[in-house]
């Protein structure tokens, strides 16, 4: 049961801090493209929304005139599959 409580407390909030407290992920060295250094304890993890609930992803964001309602739909229409459109396949061989 406790198992249970985590994994879905884990799935609402994912596993990651905000993505507002760690800044835009524009500022980064690889712009949206995911590096080892930028997310070390999903690195190499072929999931996404194992961690990431899709619900969640890009409701809301700290970089100003982002559609965000633009990109809801695009992870509704594509899945994790778009995830690697956008932000680099995270390390896995494809």
């Amino acid at each position: 049961m406790v198992r249970t409580l985590l994994m879905l407390t884990l799935l609402a909030a994912g596993c990651a801090p905000a993505i507002c407290e760690q800044g835009s992920m524009l500022d980064g060295d690889e712009g949206l493209v995911v590096t080892e250094a930028e997310h070390p304890e999903g690195w190499e993890h072929p999931e996404c929304f194992a961690c990431h609930a899709a619900a969640s992803l890009h409701r809301a964001g700290c970089t100003p005139d982002v559609d965000y309602e633009a990109l809801q739909e695009f992870v509704d229409a594509t899945g994790e599959d778009g995830c690697i459109d956008c932000h680099g396949d995270n390390g896995v061989d494809s």
